[in-house]
């Protein structure tokens, strides 16, 4: 007696990636039994579904709004954020440098702020490293 049929093999067949003695064995398993040719059926339905699935919206129209959003309300977001965070810091760091604190605690404080500076500062450039040698790139979904 030959061992039964499991719903891997039976997943593998239908995907045509059974070795051809294993093929074999599957065929004469599904001429013998009726249930075995009722599940194959069931998983062709199931990976027919599952393949006619539309995953992308095909039915969404662009509106003009959103070329705006895109040309003009995120770059101009973006500079409003980048000057409002460099004014910030720069005041922060003027009423720092002016302030009563001891020489040896801005001296440790300023040496934590430029570390932190200089490790963002090299995460940014491997990225555009690892970026400028990215084979994907280019590709859009």
């Amino acid at each position: 007696m030959t061992d039964p049929i499991t719903r891997d093999e039976l997943m593998l067949y239908l995907d045509g990636e059974l070795p051809p003695e294993e093929r074999g064995r599957v065929d004469a398993a599904l001429e013998r039994s009726t249930e075995l040719q009722r599940e194959l059926a069931v998983f062709r339905s199931m990976k027919g579904d599952v393949q006619g699935l539309d995953l992308h919206q095909s039915d969404y129209n662009r509106s003009v709004w959103d070329d705006v959003n895109t040309r003009l309300t995120r770059p101009v977001g973006w500079v409003l954020v980048v000057v409002g965070v460099l004014v910030w810091s720069l005041y922060g760091t003027y009423l720092f440098a002016t302030g009563p604190s001891d020489v040896w605690e801005k001296l440790a404080t300023g040496a934590i702020a430029i570390g932190i500076l200089l490790l963002l500062a090299s995460v940014i450039f491997e990225r555009y490293r690892e970026w400028l040698t990215d084979p994907y790139r280019d590709v859009y979904r």
